[in-house]
């Protein structure tokens, strides 16, 4: 994975021209293209030692528990000791935990960071589509005259993206779930910036999904906010090179932008005094910082609307009812076929069967129907059409901030240039 990584980056360092630090979008000892370093190895190396030391059994844990696990049991790598402060955790989940995951010395799943809340998930199970033969009318007697019928049992389309929408503010999640239900799309509201942990469990969803990603983030409008959106893509971005290639994955920074908050005239009130990026955020932006909250709370119509637009892109709202036609049309002839081609032994193997589960099920008459169908496999009925399943169309005008597809400088470059507020010679 690391090598991966590593190989990425100085590639399209070497085909640009461009240095390593033109390339890197996160701090050099947090971007994951910059971790394939002697120091990283050291530091990866370190935490999956002392993983297995204080955790013989292997077992899964909570970083924040490996955390207590390793206060007082173990030292540094610079041989001080392990202690239970907050530089001493910053420094092993924020910089050994990242080394240790990309650099391979620690599978992503032998630790978990509760520290984000779980995401609320819309997106349906797609159950494929396959016939069945129903023995419909069944109640407590077996009627003399049964009429089994083909009826299609599974989905017979599917949405074309699975969508997550990613919002920093715990207190909006109201507002955003009724817009996550309607376009099945998963909601998390991490309170901050996201986990690796979390954010890997998004895209390993989606690849085993099969579809391809579409990352929809929300934040304050300061500089904490327009950097999460940069931080997520970025972990993205390597996660997909590093584990997922195959997926298809793009990232939109969605809100709170300058233009939302002038034309919804929203409140601006003063950054932080400890806020570092301030005079920069200011001097680019010409305005100071507005939460998420206040358009939730003043303009909920509107921004309700921006946040759907954003994922009516990527959604198909007339395939249900296309695909609802196509079953229909399809049960309809296939029926016809039925009705002309089976036999008495077969009605006769389905009664058969009918009355055995029936004697069986004599209490349980509201499931009788359902218990009675037959696995046509055992029918021989081999000239059944297959069930087509639609894959919904989408229509995406505005231009994503990360596309996997893109040109990986071109990518990473554009990453930079929102993270420096657009001034290029903040790399």
């Amino acid at each position: 994975m690391s090598a991966t990584l590593r190989a990425i980056i100085d590639d399209a360092s070497e085909l640009s021209g461009l240095p390593l630090k033109s390339l890197t979008v996160l701090s050099a000892c947090r971007d994951p293209y910059r971790l394939d370093t002697p120091a990283g190895h050291a530091k990866g190396k370190w935490l999956a030692d002392a993983y297995r030391e204080v955790n013989p059994d292997g077992r899964r844990l909570h970083l924040r528990g490996l955390h207590y696990r390793l206060v007082g049991r173990v030292n540094l790598p610079n041989g001080k000791p392990y202690l239970n402060d907050d530089a001493t955790w910053t420094w092993m989940s924020e910089q050994a935990a990242k080394c240790a995951r990309y650099l391979g010395y620690l599978p992503w799943d032998a630790l978990r960071d509760a520290r984000n809340a779980p995401p609320k998930v819309f997106t349906p199970e797609f159950s494929p589509p396959h016939w069945s033969l129903s023995t419909a009318g069944v109640r407590v007697e077996l009627p003399d005259n049964l009429e089994p019928k083909l009826e299609i049992f599974g989905d017979l389309y599917r949405q074309p993206w699975r969508q997550v929408i990613i919002a920093e503010k715990q207190g909006v999640a109201d507002a955003l779930l009724p817009i996550a239900k309607r376009r099945q799309a998963s909601l998390v509201t991490p309170g901050g910036e996201l986990s690796d942990q979390l954010l890997y469990e998004i895209l390993k969803a989606a690849h085993e999904d099969g579809r391809p990603l579409a990352i929809h983030q929300l934040g304050d409008f300061d500089p904490a906010g327009h950097q999460m959106a940069v931080s997520t893509a970025r972990t993205a971005q390597a996660m997909r090179d590093a584990l997922f290639p195959g997926l298809e994955v793009r990232v939109h920074a969605v809100a709170l932008t300058l233009e939302q908050c002038q034309e919804w005239n929203l409140p601006s009130t003063p950054l932080k005094d400890t806020e570092r990026r301030a005079s920069k955020w200011k001097k680019a932006m010409g305005r100071e910082q507005t939460e998420l909250d206040a358009a939730v709370a003043l303009v909920p119509d509107a921004f309700a609307q921006v946040v759907d637009g954003s994922l009516a892109q990527y959604f198909d709202d007339g395939i249900e009812e296309t695909s609802a036609t196509n079953a229909y049309w399809l049960e309809t002839g296939t029926n016809g076929w039925l009705a002309e081609n089976l036999g008495d032994e077969v009605l006769q193997r389905i009664r058969a069967a009918a009355a055995a589960k029936l004697e069986e099920l004599q209490e349980l008459v509201n499931q009788v129907n359902d218990a009675l169908r037959v696995d046509i496999s055992d029918l021989d009925l081999v000239d059944l059409p297959p069930p087509e399943v639609l894959i919904g169309d989408i229509n995406v005008e505005t231009d994503p901030l990360f596309d996997s597809t893109m040109d990986w400088t071109q990518a990473t470059r554009r990453l930079i240039e929102r993270k420096s507020y657009g001034q290029e010679d903040a790399a």
